[in-house]
């Protein structure tokens, strides 16, 4: 009986958060001390699954950067700062702060976190005259256990820290500050540990996680959004797009030691013109969502070698571009199967969320056979994509009852073959594969880029962007000083996540930081190069132009599609 292959990618990524020597936002390292090291983890305790685990180099440059000390996080530093020496605002900012975890899930598992939380969130303005210091010992030490992966929780010193859920002292403060350290400096030896057994595949994204297409031409947002109100200003910039691929490939091979051969574009972003510079930069296959090939093919089927596929399955196929630079290798994610695991199984119990997912891939392959033979299977190929890090917290136990399960029964059903995604490649037959002749530009989320351009906020961010690329191009021009670490500052602007927070689908209480951000990465462009600051950085785009109307549906993450069918971004 030939198996079905299936291929998973957790995509891992943190826009690049530093300015200066200070991370002003915790996300990296929270995320590192309670995903980045445990993803690893779950495939060294399943040694027969494999995957393909996406790592962008912005992620990777900033878990360096943490290591080495370099930059401080306010965080991080009151984490471990003694609390007979919290100044009011510091303990202003651990009661703003240190509660921005799962209520449920993360807050409520400890009864002294629990506990805290209620003092701090029912006593209104008195809350920081009810806190005393060893109020503010225990909060700092149940906020990072509260980051911490649950196959770390299980081990020493974190399982005794969690055992003793109060009463802590500052010398378990330090305990468990380098014990988060420790972990967090052996997330990428791991990775290459896997990468180099085989088990894993590793890819990487663009440096900064821009959205390729609209980098190359913001007119690409037209394919799939005919109608959208574009920027006042068109963003043309295959150059930079191409820097940012080229910078990604190079950053890679310098920490991993390998060629990457995948690369998954930000936000599952591509065009034409995108997967032509991927490959120019010598990738061998890359992925985007089952919508962006709806929109491309339509509902007609498709002759591969000897068989025609049906519209429904034409997503179950690795499939060839032949590009001016050489042919690429494109996946389309299954979204529902992928949403399933980002929203869906968040409540289900771990044992019927996998039989679910078992059922639904043994239900793929049954369909595919019966309708094409069983030859069928030496090309077909299931894509699962999500993120790597974000939909645990929803979890029961940061998912790892599932995620213990689900790689158990993935690894031992003989219909599912566990694929990485190069591995889809090599034993496919090429001539069998359907071909692209085209490719409508589009992202995992509604097959169109409306998260990123289209709304006002999002306009003047590009608008924004533009005027600093050309303040660039004509320093660059005349020789300036300072351009290259102008163009740095241009390059981490050009990341997708700031328009993320702008216009009206998605909602953070940090939302006001992210504008700030990226405004303070455009005024770095002017400051480098030594010329003034353009006055309309110095005011906040977020908000200004708001109609006052109930929006931001989302937070970090967002479903593919509208209408029940679950996604993650």
């Amino acid at each position: 009986m030939n198996p079905i292959r299936l291929a998973i990618l957790w995509h891992q990524h943190q826009p690049y958060y530093r300015t200066g020597n200070e991370f002003r936002m915790p996300w990296t390292w929270l995320h590192a001390t309670k995903d980045y090291l445990g993803m690893a983890e779950h495939f060294e305790r399943h040694p027969t699954m494999r995957g393909t685990i996406n790592l962008v180099p912005s992620l990777v440059k900033q878990i360096e950067e943490y290591i080495a000390g370099d930059a401080h996080d306010r965080v991080l530093d009151l984490m471990t700062k003694d609390a007979e020496t919290l100044w009011s605002g510091d303990q202003i900012f651990m009661l703003d702060n240190f509660f921005i975890a799962h209520r449920e899930l993360a807050i409520d598992r400890s009864p002294r976190y629990r506990e805290l939380y209620e003092k701090a969130y029912f006593a209104g303005a008195d809350r920081q005259s009810r806190f005393d210091i060893q109020d503010y010992r225990d909060l700092a030490v149940q906020y990072s256990l509260a980051w911490t992966g649950e196959i770390a929780r299980n081990r020493e010193p974190f399982k005794s820290l969690v055992e003793k859920d109060r009463g802590y002292s500052e010398e378990d403060k330090r305990l468990l500050a380098r014990a988060q350290m420790e972990n967090v400096r052996r997330i990428i030896p791991l990775h290459k540990e896997l990468a180099e057994l085989g088990q894993i595949e590793l890819t990487t994204s663009p440096f900064y996680h821009p959205i390729l297409p609209l980098l190359i031409d913001t007119e690409c947002a037209r394919e799939a959004m005919p109608n959208v109100v574009l920027p006042e200003h068109r963003y043309r910039s295959p150059e930079e797009a191409n820097e940012q691929i080229q910078r990604a490939s190079e950053f890679f091979k310098s920490n991993f030691g390998i060629e990457p051969k995948g690369m998954w574009p930000s936000e599952g972003s591509l065009s034409w013109d995108a997967i032509t510079l991927i490959r120019k930069n010598g990738f061998e296959w890359t992925a985007t969502d089952e919508t962006v090939l709806r929109n491309t093919i339509g509902v007609s089927p498709t002759i591969a070698g000897n068989i025609t596929i049906q519209q429904k399955h034409a997503k179950y196929f690795p499939w060839r571009a032949e590009t001016a630079e050489g042919e690429i290798v494109l996946f389309f994610r299954d979204h529902s199967l992928s949403d399933d695991i980002g929203f869906t199984y968040q409540t289900w119990d771990a044992d019927d969320a996998v039989q679910n997912f078992v059922h639904n891939i043994l239900h793929i392959r049954s369909e595919l056979v019966n309708e094409y033979g069983e030859d069928v299977l030496h090309e077909a190929c299931i894509s699962v994509i999500l993120d790597g890090e974000n939909c645990w917290e929803y979890y029961w136990n940061n998912g790892f009852e599932f995620l213990d399960r689900f790689y158990a029964a993935l690894a031992s059903t003989p219909e599912i073959r566990p694929v990485t995604f190069s591995e889809a490649v090599a034993c496919s037959r090429r001539d069998a594969l359907p071909r692209l002749t085209k490719l409508t530009a589009g992202s995992w989320i509604e097959g169109n880029f409306q998260i990123w351009i289209g709304h006002p906020e999002d306009n003047a961010a590009w608008d924004a962007l533009y005027a600093a690329k050309q303040t660039l191009n004509e320093a660059r021009a005349r020789n300036a000083t300072g351009v290259e670490a102008a163009h740095e500052e241009l390059m981490i602007a050009e990341g997708s996540d700031w328009c993320w927070w702008y216009g009206d689908e998605h909602f953070s209480a940090q939302q006001d930081i992210f504008d700030e951000l990226y405004r303070m990465h455009l005024s770095e462009v002017y400051r480098k190069l030594s010329l003034p600051v353009p006055e309309n950085l110095m005011q906040p785009i977020s908000g200004r132009f708001s109609n006052g109307s109930p929006v931001a549906k989302y937070g970090a993450m967002q479903r593919a599609t509208e209408g029940g069918v679950p996604k993650v971004a």
